[in-house]
């Protein structure tokens, strides 16, 4: 039996020293978020820091307006530790928000503008957000979120006010342009994002300064880019993908060009105009930009582009490397890490072993990977499939408050329990399946769970089996297996109305089938190992 394999790096895992005056390596501050914006606008004031569509904020004028923003927040009673809830498409107020918050030592709590009102209230009520800044789009919900909240949440929107609600920049116009001056430590909580839980309610990750350093640091060294680069954000800033890059890109005096949707000929231009180094993207939309850009089209700036979702096909890597002319990275990761853990770069000489392509790469620096039994906890040799363990400087803190659930997952010794099955061979992670059981849909995770508490509330549906199937547009579709009350009829379009009425759209089934009964466990449960199966008969991945 060959030997037990946990991959590691050389370094220990300790946490990064954060100060104003820790030194640069590698374009990494190791300062907290808060103090890099300082940074920058005395040492590159003059130097863009965001953009979207026609305005530019120079890092001199974005450090004034974050002071504005945080002293508007503080009037309403933000202070230390405090969260600031926002559902927003990409804008200006996504950045300012999030600085203006660790100005005074508050979190700023991203949430997907997708969500239904019920969803969102139920995360303004878990976090205790004082303050909510929402998309214009979601004004229509604002009364519907207010009658579901359980305490005070002063509420602002991102533009011109809507429906009573007033415009969170024009309101702090008002405001001095003085620095509350709060400084955090290593310890201390930076980002509150919420991950789908398998219960059907979501978690909220806990993100520290020491974990964003951390990842910043693995980062340099595994994608390395260089400093004061513009990167193109297309993934919503509700994303620890999206969020977390931006940040990086903020560490390194860079300059974050955002789209507020997603539009290929947009995002072309930008990339040509702003001269952008980088952007991330789900492979499932990568594919569709490669199949329609002009091979004429302007990509010489573009230093590195980084892949999530899943595993590229060689025809997809060899097209994308061709018409960006740069490497891929394709990276696994979690909100829990701190977005990525493993990468795989992908070039022209990888491709020359396109099995590799199947692999999600080796660990970054400072981070340890293991295969271990889901069941005994014991960890399996290379070549045996089981769960993947993760741990290093990127583990978060845990699940606000949810003791339950943090236990769950995050174990002793400092493992990270992902969830996902895989294995390990010859250094490199494959993943196979997932022992949580969730749906991957085009960059968003859907836990069946949450879906079928929703459709079993329908008076006519006795039981709901929840699930995803292979789609070639978005990796994995969701799909739902419906058993009706005796007598009951209704049809595919009467369900997923049904759905779309309580739920985000895209955790709604695309697809329903009807059944009397399904393949059971013998204590009744539903086998959907079995079920899932005649789905993807053929597929040497049961993931999209």
């Amino acid at each position: 039996m060959s030997e037990t394999v946990i991959l590691t790096s050389e370094r220990e895992n300790e946490a990064p020293p954060i100060g104003h005056d820790a030194p640069v390596e590698a374009g990494v501050t190791g300062l907290p978020m808060e103090q890099v914006i300082r940074h920058h606008a005395r040492t590159i004031p003059d130097f863009p820091a965001i953009t979207f569509e026609e305005e530019t904020l120079s890092y001199r004028a974005f450090d004034r307006e974050t002071n504005r923003i945080a002293n508007e927040l503080a009037a309403h009673g933000v202070g230390r530790e405090d969260r600031v809830a926002v559902a927003l498409k990409n804008c200006p107020e996504s950045y300012l928000t999030f600085f203006a918050a660790r100005k005074l030592g508050a979190v700023q709590v991203a949430v997907n503008w997708r969500y239904s009102a019920e969803e969102i209230a139920w995360i303004l009520n878990n976090c205790r957000s004082k303050i909510f800044v929402m998309d214009p789009g979601l004004a229509h919900m604002a009364e519907a979120i207010r009658a579901a909240l359980t305490h005070p949440v002063h509420m602002f929107v991102a533009g011109e006010p809507v429906a009573g609600i007033p415009h969170l920049r024009a309101e702090a116009r008002a405001r001095p342009d003085t620095d509350p001056g709060a400084v955090s430590g290593p310890g201390d909580v930076a980002v509150q994002l919420y991950t789908s839980g398998t219960s059907g309610w979501p978690k909220g990750a806990l993100i520290t300064n020491a974990n964003l350093t951390a990842f910043f640091r693995n980062a340099a060294e595994a994608m390395p880019l260089s400093p004061r680069g513009a990167q193109l954000v297309i993934l919503p800033l509700f994303h620890v993908a999206a969020l977390i890059g931006s940040l990086r890109t903020f560490d390194m005096g860079g300059h974050c060009v955002g789209q507020s949707a997603f539009d290929k000929d947009q995002m072309v231009e930008l990339i040509a105009r702003h001269q952008v180094r980088s952007f991330v993207m789900v492979n499932t939309v990568l594919a569709m930009v490669v199949e329609e850009s002009d091979a004429a089209a302007d990509f010489s700036s573009l230093e590195g582009v980084i892949v999530g979702g899943g595993a590229l096909s060689l025809n997809s890597a060899r097209q994308t490397i061709e018409l960006f002319g740069c490497p891929l990275y394709s990276m696994y990761g979690s909100t829990e890490l701190t977005f990525g853990v493993t990468v795989l770069r992908i070039d022209a000489d990888l491709l020359e072993t396109p099995e590799l392509l199947h692999s999600c790469g080796r660990p970054m620096k400072d981070v340890e990977i293991g295969i271990f039994d889901p069941e005994s906890g014991q960890p399996l040799p290379d070549g045996e499939i089981g769960e993947l363990w993760a741990r290093g400087g990127q583990r978060s803190l845990g699940y606000w408050e949810n003791p339950a659930a943090t236990a769950e997952a995050f174990l002793e010794g400092g493992w990270f329990r992902t969830g996902d099955m895989g294995r390990i061979e010859e250094g490199y992670l494959y993943i196979r399946d997932r022992l949580k059981d969730m749906v991957r849909s085009g960059g968003e995770n859907v836990y069946p769970a949450e879906v079928e508490r929703h459709l079993t509330n329908h008076p006519d549906i006795v039981e709901a089996i929840v699930f995803g199937v292979p789609d070639r547009k978005w990796g994995e579709a969701v799909h739902a297996l419906v058993i009706l009350r005796k007598g009951a009829e209704l049809t595919e379009a009467d369900v997923i109305g049904f759905a779309r009425n309580g739920l985000a759209h895209f955790k709604c089934p695309r697809r329903v089938e009807f059944a009397s009964d399904v393949p059971r466990t013998p204590s009744g449960k539903p086998k959907k190992n079995v079920i899932r199966e005649r789905y993807w008969e053929g597929m040497d991945r049961r993931i999209g």
